[in-house]
């Protein structure tokens, strides 16, 4: 009795190989969602947790706090510029930094904008002092009327992949506006 074995062909076995890589692709995508818009919701909710501390803090500890934004050069050639914020707080009549929270940097790639009394805010790196973008008074009050937005841009187009917006008006409240706008449309859509 003679044995017929017969293996697969190498072309057979690449074949295969590449319908598997295909199916985990496509199904990665479908369930693994949006690694830029994770992102940014996750240094959105960082943020919103921040600035409600910060904000309670003021009226609690009765002192004026103010948000300090700069970028930090890029680490290698490939790089991109990170966005840092600190909060910190008036004391001696001067702002000093907080000792529970520190620094807080986003990650390449992500910026966070303020347009302030309808006037973009941009970094000044001439200035020696840099006053803060934002704040809160003891009062409960807010520095005015301040949008922000955090976001991710695309590493070609330059053009902002995924928003989450925040909205701070003069009576210190800050409303996380695209999060409020993503719960009406769930509730419209049941």
């Amino acid at each position: 009795m003679k044995s017929s074995q017969r293996g697969f062909t190498l072309i057979e076995i690449i074949f295969v190989v590449f319908i598997i890589g295909m199916a985990v692709s496509v199904i990665s995508i479908a369930v693994g969602g949006n690694a830029a818009a994770d992102m940014t919701r996750k240094e959105a909710e960082e943020f919103m947790l921040q600035a409600g501390y910060i904000a309670e803090q003021s009226v609690l500890k009765g002192e004026t706090h103010g948000l300090f934004v700069e970028p930090r050069p890029a680490q290698d050639i490939d790089g991109q510029e990170q966005w840092c914020y600190q909060w910190r707080r008036v004391r001696d009549r001067q702002w000093q930094d907080l000792p529970e929270l520190t620094q807080h940097c986003l990650a390449e790639g992500q910026k966070i904008d303020f347009v302030v009394e309808d006037e973009l805010w941009e970094f000044d790196p001439e200035l020696e002092y840099q006053e803060p973008v934002m704040g809160f008074f003891p009062s409960g009050d807010g520095s005015g009327k301040i949008e922000i937005a955090i976001y991710t841009e695309q590493l070609a187009g330059g053009e902002a992949v995924e928003t989450e917006e925040f909205e701070l008006d003069l009576a210190g409240e800050l409303r996380w506006v695209s999060e409020e706008k993503r719960i009406e449309e769930e509730q419209r859509g049941r």
